[in-house]
């Protein structure tokens, strides 16, 4: 079985998360988005799993170190090219 065959059918003790779900989950675990019940069940699934530990401690690591860069304005003339493309698509007839 590949890596990525494994990612995908791989859960542990029975647990019903697979790594595949957890990886789909994470940035709205990491963000703090995400049901208590959720949240549970990717701590468990994290107990008995190494590499997701791994994965869930790089994830938070770059989200972290990105909430800590600043944020720029969007120059003027960028700000009237998105208006101008959205107006356009907004007004297209469904």
């Amino acid at each position: 079985m590949t890596d990525t065959q494994n990612a995908q059918h791989h859960s542990h003790d029975g647990m019903s998360m697979t790594c595949r779900e957890l990886f789909e989950r994470l940035s709205e675990y990491v963000d703090g988005e995400l049901s208590q019940e959720i949240c549970d069940e990717i701590r468990r699934h994290m107990d008995g799993c190494d590499p997701c530990v791994n994965f869930a401690k790089t994830l938070k690591k770059t989200a972290d170190l990105c909430r800590r860069l600043p944020s720029k304005p969007i120059p003027p003339e960028v700000a009237a090219d998105l208006r101008s493309v959205l107006a356009k698509h907004l007004s297209k007839p469904s």
